[in-house]
């Protein structure tokens, strides 16, 4: 008796969290039953309410390492840029200089900004190690470094310009001799 109880609970509590889930999808987005227990989910992919180009250009920089999907520690330094000025072109890179080693980082912008954040293992901008771009979602940039380098209103380039990927006869799908 006591384990039926359970398992209707059980029942109950998944139930309501399926019916919680569907108030939560945004506009324009639907959910079909492909068999039992499997779903798709239908939506528009260029609907998304978080793309856009009024979102706030920031930078946020930890002490710990990348996690699974986020950044682990203390937030050691935390900046919001301007957006820049349409057609002006490139903005003169700033430097700024951390407290401490940073082990990730998050560099949140539109695409339309054209942000990226170049990346030193030494204060004042020295030893450069890598070029982390701002996209429009949080995505953890791990590594080691003491300064970083911020600047918007780079173009994107011309994908006709970069030419084929240089793996891209190499690469076969699994399965596949």
């Amino acid at each position: 008796m006591f384990q039926h109880w359970i398992l209707s609970f059980l029942l109950l509590l998944v139930y309501a969290q399926q019916i919680h889930a569907l108030e939560d999808l945004p506009a324009g987005v639907d959910i079909e039953e492909d068999t039992p227990g499997q779903v798709t989910i239908n939506g528009d992919p260029t609907g998304n309410s978080t793309l856009g180009s009024d979102i706030p250009i920031t930078a946020t920089i930890f002490s710990g390492v990348p996690g699974p999907s986020t950044c682990r520690g203390n937030v050691i330094f935390q900046l919001t840029l301007p957006p820049p000025t349409p057609g002006a072109g490139p903005k003169q890179e700033q430097c700024y200089n951390l407290a401490r080693v940073a082990g990730c980082g998050n560099f949140v912008a539109s695409k339309e900004a054209g942000c990226e954040a170049r990346l030193f293992s030494e204060p004042g901008c020295r030893m450069y190690l890598n070029t982390a771009v701002f996209i429009p979602e949080l995505r953890a940039v791990g590594g080691m470094w003491r300064s970083v380098g911020l600047r918007c209103g780079v173009p994107a380039p011309d994908p006709e310009s970069l030419g084929p990927p240089p793996l891209a006869g190499l690469m076969r799908r699994p399965g596949r001799r």
